[in-house]
């Protein structure tokens, strides 16, 4: 019988897999190996040419003769046993069975290349993990040939090289002309760009002060605003007293307007969407509601969360009836899953609507769902509940009714000035009832009213106020503007190119970048919101006009990326066309002339060691006595060092809980404290894994 290597992208996916295996019958025998993520990596300038290790302007730009492959060594023994299986063993082809899209065709095949393995590839290709799912991928594997796996792959590796070039070339001549370490990114740079032009505007905000005059006329109360223009701001002062002064004790109604709205329920979640619903209501970062998803999807409950799409395939769609049963067994849900499945006409209407179920609008991936997998006993974190629960109302949403209000506006007259006032009654809650406890406060309804019926004025007041700065970013709004990069540029064509690219970025890479940018001091969080620093500042105005600030560039090449797969452009034209930009680029990066302000040494303790003040570096908190090898960490096992926990490590307190991954996999929270030089973990009883 013939043997195949299957490769998982994670141990857990591998286990998934084998298990499935083992009740099947199979034309092969299947041996398992999986990998933990990128096992390698495109190597470093210096590894290609001894002369790229200078940070010298007259070697850029670098471009290799061929890129090539480093293992990490963080996966090093990853990578040497599944290279020490290859060997050992006469397999007839191997089956990749990374994540489904572009990036796990990235971690294979770097891979393939670097171990330098011949054999034919099968392609293993589900977006969910359910043992049906998983039977039906082992049994309809797909040829490495077929030409939208090529043309995956292709466009997957180009991707890699293309920030390669933009991030190694840019950042080294950022760096030498800036005078100190500048990080450059083709996604990264237009993100951070978006974040000081805001921080700008706020700096240079003046507020103006203005005023607004309010009637309380019992039951509810109305704002003066001007007939024509529809303003209901007041220059100054004295005209909103002298308003007041000519105001009497009635105002008559002048007219009334009563409209209904019918909404039906938001399209389902793709994973900016989730990120943004998830900060929205629990504050979750965009990071974290990534990892979260992907813990559900390896956990079989929800579909690959790293998807782009809103809309459900066909063949998923005529399904659904086993996705909506999985949440009958809960209890909150199981009168709604009851009358959903009970009205076949309307799961028939959803499926033939094209706001939920449409094969044109789908991409690698359809959008997040929960599977057919009950929850059951499954023991999920806090985070994970609540990220599932989001999903879980998101899909049964679509199935029931829309949310009708009937709003109202009224205008009154007193005098000879004019007032407005809004309210709206639901005529039916819809789906909304799903979501009884994100509710805010509710606009309150009108009392009902007629034209000309006379209403008693009971108290005036002149409102003092200022206009108000631009907010920072949140996660969520962050999240969109990159999404929506197009708003920040002028050019028609080009806002239609940032659209069908969607945006800067991809919705596996967002949040990485995001914190990526807090990691080299470029923005901080302020609570749940961004904030430029003096740095990231320095590094953009210092930019000027170079086209990596813009989203365009990212846009235009995601657009020859996409074409790549579409088949529309060949890879070797792509590549032509990325060298003569790399070299142009560079070239006029190297021209321009960088003011960034130097880096302010932060202090966070004395070093124990030797006494010499300990200051934060890139990677850590180190000594300042160059003598001296004293150093913590900034990252120890997947946990994050922040400058507040190496300055109470440094006073001989505790840290707080910071949340590890250790060697097994299995993740836990422990605090930090230095006993001698040594760092070791406390835990609590409720902290131990």
């Amino acid at each position: 019988m013939k043997k195949a290597l299957l490769i998982a992208e994670k141990p857990s996916l591998m286990r998934d897999i084998q298990k499935v295996y083992k009740t099947m019958k199979l034309p092969y025998e299947i041996h398992f190996a999986s990998f933990v993520g990128h096992v390698v990596e495109l190597k470093e300038p210096h590894e290609y040419k001894a002369e790229w290790k200078k940070w010298d302007l007259n070697i850029l730009p670098m471009i290799p003769e061929r890129y090539e492959f480093r293992v990490k060594k963080s996966a090093y023994k990853v990578y040497k046993e599944i290279e020490q299986q290859l060997k050992a063993n006469q397999y007839e082809f191997i089956i990749n069975a990374c994540d489904a899209g572009m990036e796990g065709e990235n971690i294979f095949y770097s891979f393939y290349k670097r171990v330098g393995c011949k054999l034919p590839v099968k392609r293993f290709w589900t977006s969910q993990t359910t043992d049906s799912a998983i039977r039906d991928a082992l049994s309809n594997l797909i040829d490495e040939n077929d030409l939208l796996i090529r043309n995956l792959r292709n466009a997957a590796m180009y991707r890699s090289v293309f920030d390669w070039l933009i991030g190694l070339n840019l950042t080294r001549a950022a760096t030498v002309k800036g005078g100190r370490i500048i990080k450059i990114g083709r996604v990264m740079t237009p993100t951070l760009a978006i974040v000081v032009k805001r921080e700008l505007e706020i700096q240079q905000f003046k507020p103006e002060p203005y005023f607004q005059f309010e009637i309380d006329l019992g039951h509810f109360k109305a704002l003066w605003f001007d007939l024509k223009t529809n303003d209901n701001k007041i220059k100054t002062l004295q005209i909103a007293q002298q308003i007041q002064s000519q105001i009497g004790n009635t105002a008559i109604v002048h007219d009334v307007k009563t409209e209904r709205k019918i909404m039906h329920a938001p399209s389902l979640h793709s994973l900016l969407e989730l990120q943004k619903e998830a900060n929205k209501f629990f504050g979750f970062t965009s990071s974290e509601t990534l990892k979260i998803a992907q813990s559900l999807y390896e956990k079989k409950l929800i579909t690959y969360p790293r998807t782009e799409s809103k809309h459900l395939p066909t063949s998923l769609a005529k399904n659904i009836d086993a996705n909506i049963q999985s949440l009958g067994t809960l209890s909150e849900y199981q009168d709604v899953v009851q009358n959903i499945l009970n009205n076949k006409k309307q799961i028939a209407n959803v499926i033939h609507s094209k706001k939920y179920v449409d094969d044109k609008k789908l991409t690698d991936h359809h959008a997040i769902t929960i599977t057919e997998v009950p929850l059951g006993n499954k023991k999920l974190s806090p985070g994970e509940f609540k990220i599932y629960h989001l999903i879980a109302r998101r899909l049964l949403s679509i199935f029931m009714p829309p949310y009708v209000i009937d709003k109202t506006a009224v205008v009154l007259k007193a005098a000879s000035h004019f007032f407005k006032a809004n309210g709206h009654v639901v005529a039916d809650k819809g789906y909304t009832v799903l979501y009884e406890l994100f509710k805010k406060k509710q606009e309150q309804p009108l009392p009902p009213l007629q034209v000309n019926m006379e209403l008693p004025i009971h108290t005036t007041q002149v409102l003092s106020k200022k206009t108000e700065p631009p907010i920072r970013y949140t996660d969520s709004t962050l999240l969109d503007a990159m999404f929506h990069a197009g708003r920040f540029v002028e050019d028609k064509e080009l806002q239609r190119i940032l659209k069908d690219a969607e945006g800067i970025g991809t919705s596996a890479t967002r949040a990485e970048i995001i914190e990526k940018l807090i990691s080299i001091g470029m923005i901080t969080r302020e609570g749940k919101s961004f904030k430029a620093t003096q740095f990231g500042i320095d590094v953009i105005i210092s930019l000027k006009n170079h086209d990596i600030v813009s989203p365009v560039l990212t846009a235009v090449w995601s657009k020859k990326l996409k074409d790549i797969v579409d088949g529309h452009i060949s890879s070797s034209q792509f590549y032509s066309e990325m060298l003569q930009y790399v070299k142009e680029s560079t070239g006029r990066f190297i021209a321009l002339d960088m003011e960034v302000a130097e880096k302010q040494e932060v202090i966070v303790g004395k070093c124990i060691v030797c006494g010499h003040v300990v200051v934060e570096g890139f990677k850590g908190y180190t000594c300042s006595n160059k003598a001296c090898k004293f150093f913590i960490s900034k990252s120890i096992m997947k946990g994050k060092i922040t400058t507040t926990d190496a300055k109470k490590l440094l006073s001989g307190r505790e840290t707080r809980e910071i949340r590890f991954t250790w060697k097994s996999g299995k993740k836990g929270k422990a605090k930090l404290k230095l006993v001698g030089e040594n760092i070791e973990f406390v835990f609590s009883n409720k902290s131990k894994t």
